[in-house]
Protein backbone atom coordinates (compact mmCIF):
# COMPACT_ATOMS: atom_id res chain seq x y z
CA UNK A 1 0.00 0.00 0.00
CA UNK A 2 0.86 3.52 -0.76
CA UNK A 3 2.29 6.12 1.91
CA UNK A 4 0.23 8.98 2.45
CA UNK A 5 2.96 11.48 1.91
CA UNK A 6 3.49 9.28 -1.96
CA UNK A 7 -0.19 9.42 -2.46
CA UNK A 8 -0.53 13.08 -1.64
CA UNK A 9 2.52 14.19 -3.73
CA UNK A 10 1.49 12.12 -6.64
CA UNK A 11 -2.14 13.28 -6.83
CA UNK A 12 -0.46 17.33 -5.84
CA UNK A 13 -0.52 19.62 -9.06
CA UNK A 14 1.35 22.00 -6.61
CA UNK A 15 -0.91 25.21 -6.66
CA UNK A 16 -2.66 26.35 -3.76
CA UNK A 17 -5.99 26.20 -2.78
CA UNK A 18 -7.70 29.33 -3.91
CA UNK A 19 -6.09 29.35 -7.73
CA UNK A 20 -9.33 28.45 -9.10
CA UNK A 21 -8.58 28.90 -12.67
CA UNK A 22 -10.29 25.88 -14.13
CA UNK A 23 -13.96 25.69 -15.73
CA UNK A 24 -14.91 23.27 -13.73
CA UNK A 25 -14.53 25.87 -10.91
CA UNK A 26 -17.52 28.53 -12.53
CA UNK A 27 -18.44 29.70 -9.08
CA UNK A 28 -20.12 32.82 -8.20
CA UNK A 29 -20.17 35.07 -5.35
CA UNK A 30 -23.76 33.70 -4.06
CA UNK A 31 -24.63 30.99 -0.67
CA UNK A 32 -26.44 28.97 1.21
CA UNK A 33 -25.42 28.06 4.09
CA UNK A 34 -21.94 29.43 3.55
CA UNK A 35 -21.90 26.43 0.63
CA UNK A 36 -20.79 28.69 -3.25
CA UNK A 37 -22.79 27.79 -6.13
CA UNK A 38 -21.13 26.53 -8.75
CA UNK A 39 -20.66 23.25 -11.09
CA UNK A 40 -18.02 20.40 -11.88
CA UNK A 41 -18.10 18.24 -14.43
CA UNK A 42 -19.11 14.46 -13.81
CA UNK A 43 -19.58 11.24 -16.06
CA UNK A 44 -23.23 9.71 -16.82
CA UNK A 45 -23.46 6.31 -19.21
CA UNK A 46 -20.41 7.43 -21.58
CA UNK A 47 -21.20 11.40 -21.28
CA UNK A 48 -19.56 14.18 -19.57
CA UNK A 49 -22.60 16.28 -17.39
CA UNK A 50 -22.51 19.32 -14.85
CA UNK A 51 -22.71 18.96 -11.42
CA UNK A 52 -24.58 22.18 -10.25
CA UNK A 53 -23.73 22.62 -6.24
CA UNK A 54 -25.67 24.83 -4.25
CA UNK A 55 -25.58 23.24 -0.54
CA UNK A 56 -22.60 22.27 1.89
CA UNK A 57 -21.49 19.00 2.10
CA UNK A 58 -22.46 16.51 5.28
CA UNK A 59 -20.46 14.33 7.14
CA UNK A 60 -21.61 13.13 11.27
CA UNK A 61 -20.08 11.35 13.48
CA UNK A 62 -20.19 8.41 15.38
CA UNK A 63 -19.27 6.27 11.92
CA UNK A 64 -20.08 2.79 11.61
CA UNK A 65 -16.50 0.91 12.74
CA UNK A 66 -16.86 3.22 16.15
CA UNK A 67 -13.50 4.94 15.51
CA UNK A 68 -12.60 8.53 15.80
CA UNK A 69 -12.79 10.73 13.05
CA UNK A 70 -9.60 12.88 13.31
CA UNK A 71 -10.14 15.59 10.37
CA UNK A 72 -10.78 18.96 10.81
CA UNK A 73 -14.57 18.31 8.91
CA UNK A 74 -15.43 15.04 10.37
CA UNK A 75 -15.30 13.43 7.16
CA UNK A 76 -13.72 9.82 7.16
CA UNK A 77 -12.85 7.29 4.32
CA UNK A 78 -12.90 3.44 5.12
CA UNK A 79 -16.23 3.20 7.28
CA UNK A 80 -19.52 3.75 6.25
CA UNK A 81 -21.62 6.49 8.26
CA UNK A 82 -24.43 6.29 10.70
CA UNK A 83 -26.63 9.81 10.35
CA UNK A 84 -27.75 10.65 7.05
CA UNK A 85 -28.63 13.76 5.96
CA UNK A 86 -32.41 13.22 4.92
CA UNK A 87 -34.46 10.26 5.69
CA UNK A 88 -34.92 8.37 2.35
CA UNK A 89 -33.10 6.18 -0.18
CA UNK A 90 -30.16 8.28 -1.29
CA UNK A 91 -28.07 8.01 -4.45
CA UNK A 92 -24.44 7.27 -4.80
CA UNK A 93 -21.57 9.41 -6.19
CA UNK A 94 -18.54 7.00 -7.33
CA UNK A 95 -15.29 9.21 -6.35
CA UNK A 96 -12.70 7.80 -8.87
CA UNK A 97 -9.74 8.76 -7.18
CA UNK A 98 -5.83 8.55 -8.62
CA UNK A 99 -3.88 6.02 -5.96
CA UNK A 100 0.27 6.62 -6.25
CA UNK A 101 0.41 8.91 -9.30
CA UNK A 102 -1.27 12.20 -11.15
CA UNK A 103 -3.25 11.73 -14.54
CA UNK A 104 -3.71 14.61 -16.90
CA UNK A 105 -5.03 17.26 -15.14
CA UNK A 106 -7.92 17.30 -17.96
CA UNK A 107 -9.40 13.55 -16.45
CA UNK A 108 -9.62 15.24 -13.02
CA UNK A 109 -12.56 17.30 -12.34
CA UNK A 110 -11.44 18.36 -8.50
CA UNK A 111 -7.81 18.53 -9.72
CA UNK A 112 -6.84 21.33 -6.89
CA UNK A 113 -5.80 18.74 -3.53
CA UNK A 114 -7.45 20.15 -0.70
CA UNK A 115 -10.17 22.53 -2.46
CA UNK A 116 -13.06 21.42 -4.59
CA UNK A 117 -16.61 23.46 -5.06
CA UNK A 118 -18.92 22.30 -1.27
CA UNK A 119 -16.37 19.38 -1.03
CA UNK A 120 -14.75 19.36 2.42
CA UNK A 121 -11.23 20.41 2.73
CA UNK A 122 -9.95 17.80 4.38
CA UNK A 123 -11.04 13.85 5.06
CA UNK A 124 -9.46 11.11 7.61
CA UNK A 125 -7.87 8.69 5.37
CA UNK A 126 -6.19 6.99 8.17
CA UNK A 127 -8.48 3.61 7.99
CA UNK A 128 -6.79 3.34 4.69
CA UNK A 129 -2.50 5.29 5.47
CA UNK A 130 -2.70 4.74 8.68
CA UNK A 131 -2.63 7.47 12.03
CA UNK A 132 -0.63 10.05 10.08
CA UNK A 133 -3.05 10.14 7.66
CA UNK A 134 -5.81 11.33 10.13
CA UNK A 135 -6.47 14.79 8.96
CA UNK A 136 -5.17 14.23 5.25
CA UNK A 137 -6.30 17.25 2.36
CA UNK A 138 -9.00 16.00 0.19
CA UNK A 139 -7.42 14.15 -2.89
CA UNK A 140 -7.36 15.27 -6.27
CA UNK A 141 -10.50 13.07 -8.29
CA UNK A 142 -13.21 12.53 -10.74
CA UNK A 143 -16.78 11.75 -10.41
CA UNK A 144 -19.60 9.02 -11.48
CA UNK A 145 -23.03 8.70 -11.11
CA UNK A 146 -25.73 6.20 -12.66
CA UNK A 147 -28.49 8.36 -12.55
CA UNK A 148 -29.61 11.80 -13.11
CA UNK A 149 -31.01 13.44 -9.64
CA UNK A 150 -30.67 16.49 -7.36
CA UNK A 151 -30.36 16.35 -3.67
CA UNK A 152 -27.80 14.69 -1.33
CA UNK A 153 -25.50 11.99 -2.63
CA UNK A 154 -23.31 9.42 -0.25
CA UNK A 155 -20.07 9.47 -1.41
CA UNK A 156 -18.25 6.08 -2.17
CA UNK A 157 -14.34 5.97 -3.31
CA UNK A 158 -12.76 3.76 -5.92
CA UNK A 159 -9.47 3.75 -5.90
CA UNK A 160 -7.38 3.08 -9.20
CA UNK A 161 -4.27 2.02 -9.07
CA UNK A 162 -1.99 2.68 -12.45
CA UNK A 163 -2.27 5.26 -15.39
CA UNK A 164 -3.63 2.39 -18.08
CA UNK A 165 -6.71 2.00 -16.05
CA UNK A 166 -7.33 5.89 -15.39
CA UNK A 167 -7.31 6.33 -19.00
CA UNK A 168 -10.04 3.17 -19.20
CA UNK A 169 -12.06 4.66 -16.53
CA UNK A 170 -11.86 8.19 -18.61
CA UNK A 171 -12.66 6.35 -21.78
CA UNK A 172 -15.43 4.28 -20.22
CA UNK A 173 -17.11 7.23 -18.46
CA UNK A 174 -19.73 5.35 -16.78
CA UNK A 175 -20.15 2.61 -13.50
CA UNK A 176 -20.68 -0.18 -16.29
CA UNK A 177 -17.02 0.45 -17.33
CA UNK A 178 -16.04 0.73 -13.59
CA UNK A 179 -17.68 -2.30 -12.94
CA UNK A 180 -16.00 -4.25 -15.48
CA UNK A 181 -12.43 -3.80 -14.86
CA UNK A 182 -13.16 -4.24 -10.97
CA UNK A 183 -15.05 -7.23 -12.10
CA UNK A 184 -11.35 -7.99 -14.43
CA UNK A 185 -9.20 -7.41 -11.23
CA UNK A 186 -10.31 -9.29 -8.46
CA UNK A 187 -7.38 -8.73 -6.13
CA UNK A 188 -7.93 -5.03 -6.75
CA UNK A 189 -4.32 -4.86 -8.47
CA UNK A 190 -5.52 -2.04 -10.40
CA UNK A 191 -8.36 -1.06 -9.13
CA UNK A 192 -10.37 -0.90 -5.52
CA UNK A 193 -13.58 -2.12 -4.46
CA UNK A 194 -16.20 0.63 -3.25
CA UNK A 195 -14.68 1.99 -0.02
CA UNK A 196 -17.35 3.74 2.18
CA UNK A 197 -17.66 7.05 3.60
CA UNK A 198 -19.67 9.06 5.58
CA UNK A 199 -19.22 12.03 3.21
CA UNK A 200 -21.88 13.18 1.35
CA UNK A 201 -22.89 16.20 -1.36
CA UNK A 202 -25.77 18.09 -2.53
CA UNK A 203 -25.73 18.85 -6.32
CA UNK A 204 -28.13 18.53 -9.10
CA UNK A 205 -26.93 16.63 -12.41
CA UNK A 206 -27.60 18.65 -15.45
CA UNK A 207 -26.83 18.08 -19.13
CA UNK A 208 -23.33 18.75 -20.44
CA UNK A 209 -20.66 18.54 -23.24
CA UNK A 210 -21.58 15.63 -25.20
CA UNK A 211 -25.22 14.93 -23.64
Amino acid sequence: MATLGTFVAACSDGRTPTQLDRPSFDQTQNSVDGAEFGFTAGWLKGQTVQFFYHKPFFCATPVADGGPVGSTTACEAGSDGTVDPRPGKIPILFVMTPLGFRPAESTLQCPIVGHCINHPSTIDLSRLFGAGAANAPLPAHSHIVDQAEGNFWELHVIGVKDPATWDQVVAGKSLAAVRALQAADPTGTKITPEILTDVYLFFDVRPGAGM
